[in-house]
Parts: C-alpha cells; sequence; structure tokens
C-alpha cells in the first residue's frame, strides 16, 4: 500500500514533468499540422500540373476556383477562387525549349538555346512570393496573344522578346533532337504554388513546384 509520502513524491514528480510533456504534445500538434499543410501544398502542385497538361484553362475564373478549393487546409476559398489579398498563390505555365534554329531548322532566331514561356498564368496574392523561374514574363501583358484567352504569348515574343525567355530553369537539361529525351519544342508544363504553412497559417509562406 502506497503511503502518504509516496503519494505526495508522485505529485511532485507529475508537477515537474508535466510543462516538458505538455510543451512536447503541442510541439507535435503543431509540427503535425504543419508537416499535413506542406503535404497539402505539394498535393496542389500535383494536381495543378495534371490539370495544365490535359489543356486546363487556368484563365478561366471557375478552374482557379477549383484549384482553390484543393487548398482548402492552407485556409483558402472554399469558393470565389484565390484573391489578391488570400493566402496562397498559384502560377501555371507552360514552357519550350528552342534550340540553335528555334526549332524551324532555318535562321536561328534571338530566343534560340533558351526555355521560354508558351503559356503563363498567375492567380492569387502575387506580392506572397514571387515565381522562382520568372513567371509571368516581364514581356505581359504586352506579350500576350490578344486572340486568345488562355495566357498564350504571341508567337512572335516567343522567338525575339527576350523577357519571355524562362531563367533559372535547368531541370530537363539541354534538349537535343539527336537523343531520345525531352525534345526541343515539346512542351512542359510547370506549376509553382505558394502558402502559408505555420501555426495559424502564419509564418514565411512555403513553396512547391510541380514539371509534367
Amino acid at each position: 500500500m502506497r503511503n502518504r509520502t509516496d503519494h505526495g513524491g508522485a505529485v511532485i514528480e507529475f508537477a515537474l514533468i508535466a510543462p516538458f510533456l505538455t510543451s512536447l504534445i503541442i510541439g507535435t500538434l503543431i509540427y503535425g499540422t504543419q508537416l499535413v499543410k506542406e503535404l497539402e501544398l505539394q498535393q496542389v502542385a500535383r494536381d495543378t500540373g495534371s490539370m495544365a497538361a490535359r489543356g486546363t484553362n487556368f484563365n478561366n475564373a471557375a478552374n482557379q476556383a477549383i484549384v482553390s478549393r484543393l487548398g482548402q487546409e492552407l485556409n483558402w476559398p472554399n469558393t470565389g477562387g484565390l484573391t489578391s489579398t488570400s493566402s496562397g498563390v498559384v502560377y501555371v505555365s507552360t514552357i519550350k525549349y528552342l534550340d540553335a534554329t528555334c526549332n524551324t531548322g532555318g535562321t536561328p532566331c534571338a530566343n534560340h538555346d533558351h526555355w521560354v514561356f508558351v503559356k503563363s498564368v498567375a492567380f492569387g496574392n502575387t506580392t506572397m512570393r514571387q515565381s522562382n523561374f520568372g513567371a509571368p514574363p516581364s514581356c505581359v501583358p504586352g506579350c500576350y496573344d490578344a486572340t486568345q484567352n488562355d495566357g498564350s504569348i504571341n508567337s512572335s515574343d516567343i522567338l525575339t522578346n527576350a523577357g519571355d525567355v524562362v531563367p533559372n530553369f535547368t531541370y530537363l537539361g539541354t534538349p537535343n533532337s539527336n537523343n531520345t529525351g525531352f525534345q526541343p519544342g515539346q512542351p512542359a508544363f510547370l506549376v509553382e504554388v505558394a502558402g502559408r504553412t505555420g501555426p495559424w497559417n502564419g509564418g514565411v509562406p512555403s513553396y512547391a513546384f510541380s514539371l509534367f
């Protein structure tokens, strides 16, 4: 049978260890919640990239709203889509590589031997975080194709406008028509997503991207 001294000692021991256990539990909950949000950010990037590869027009408000609903755990709007004051931003771009002849077999253009934007759309709070790859390109809105409504770039700007070049992109190497890998002119679909994943949706925005 425990005596009063043993009982008192147990109370003291619990009082000493309780702050540590409480901090550990709270820290685990906060870290676990943040990890879930980080994984959701990655999933939003992958799902949006898959949609882009299937030809989804992200200049369409309804399609933007679908992406926003994917990020509900990131405190993104469930209806209406991301806005300029939302806690998230999405950059969706189609890019391609221009070889030494600009994929024509003829005279090279000014943007030869570079990755260039073919389409580029951004929606949400673009002041939250900039694209790692310069999306949308610095030439917009002047280089947008006015006959299209999907973020397409004018064909002439794709070939000659230095502001349409994709900076810092090396993930697919240098495509070469002589090998069996990624070919010049073959489109690649690049999606970048940023959102707040810290406690109470605060902290520095987290970033994820996908490439299809």
